[in-house]
């Protein structure tokens, strides 16, 4: 069974999507990301508050993404940590165009990222940014970088690691989903469409594909933080998956195994119908599909129940560990398009 338990404290992270709201120049948007950490027994910390303008020597560094698009760098890193942002910038752009081509879809804005490098990691945040809503950015994201420590490598941050490999495809891969008019998306407040097992399953699915392509020595590491052998095996996520909704009160380890069980229904369903052909039909259905469509569809087009298809999907979870082959984890992972 996977843990979180680390030196006593249980750390997760809470990204908050970014709302709009009315500032004095116009509508801005606020975007939050929040590490919350927790001691032995179960007392949050009090969480640091990253102010980057707050920071001495911090400054913008913009890399061109291409087609008008920028990756901006707001960071205090200097000397070999500076020179190594080029390869992030070229890490990034890779995401794009990855992401792109397996869903045949445009990304048009670019990435906000704050690298903020620390004498000392705090073990809890929280981190605020607003800017206008037609700002120039697709994303927008911190880490928090020792300091010294080599941006990329075996030596590396995991946490950059995590944001660039994985993190980063699966934002874009929503960027994208949010543009197939068809397909319904859960609104707050609104009724739920139980659309999400299928988004959060595509948007993980190209993820861990690009962790594949750029960096398969954290492709196990990212695949047991999604609990892949097992999830599938316990009732409570197979109860659940299909009427996954945005707002629900899922413990934060069930809905992080729901993303894992997400994953594996959309490669069992990609075993008979590529990823590209998959989100182009749905593009051109004339009509809005809810989840119920969509279980619907993936039927039709596996020839399987919707049990069988969850069955295929255990097996593939319990083949992708429990082998720990990294070259299997690749075959199983590889795109056929």
């Amino acid at each position: 069974m996977k843990s979180l338990l680390i030196s006593l404290t249980l750390l997760f992270a809470m990204v908050f999507p970014a709302a709009a709201s009315m500032g004095q120049n116009g509508i801005e948007i606020i975007f939050s990301q929040e590490i919350v950490a927790l001691d032995a027994m179960g007392n949050p910390y009090q969480p640091t508050i990253i102010d980057p303008a707050a920071i001495p020597e911090m400054r913008n560094l913009d890399f061109d993404l291409q087609r008008q698009r920028t990756l901006r760098v707001v960071t205090n890193l200097q000397g070999e940590q500076e020179n190594a942002l080029q390869r992030v910038a070229q890490i990034v752009k890779r995401s794009y165009a990855y992401v792109e081509k397996m869903t045949g879809g445009s990304l048009d804005k670019g990435v906000l990222l704050y690298l903020v490098e620390l004498e000392q990691l705090p073990l809890a945040y929280r981190f605020e940014a607003s800017y206008p809503a037609d700002a120039p950015w697709q994303e927008v994201r911190l880490v928090l970088l020792r300091k010294g420590q080599p941006l990329l490598g075996p030596a590396g941050s995991h946490e950059l690691a995590e944001l660039l490999y994985d993190t980063l495809p699966h934002e874009l891969g929503h960027d994208v989903l949010a543009d197939i008019s068809p397909l319904l998306h859960d609104i707050d407040g609104d009724p739920s469409h139980h659309t999400r097992w299928f988004i959060e399953g595509v948007c993980e699915l190209l993820a861990k594909q690009f962790t594949h392509h750029e960096a398969p020595e954290s492709l196990s590491r990212f695949l047991a933080m999604r609990n892949v052998d097992e999830v599938l095996s316990d009732p409570s996520v197979r109860n659940a998956l299909f009427s996954w909704s945005q707002q629900n009160d899922n413990s934060m380890t069930l809905e992080s195994d729901l993303y894992g069980a997400a994953l594996l229904l959309l490669m069992a369903w990609t075993e008979t119908l590529e990823l590209p052909e998959l989100l182009g039909q749905i593009n051109s259905c004339p009509y809005p599909l809810c989840g119920v469509d969509l279980e619907l569809l993936m039927e039709t087009t596996t020839g399987l129940s919707q049990v069988a298809v969850v069955e295929r999907a255990l097996q593939i979870g319990e083949n992708l560990l429990h082998s720990n082959d990294l070259a299997r984890q690749s075959v199983m992972l590889k795109p056929k398009g």
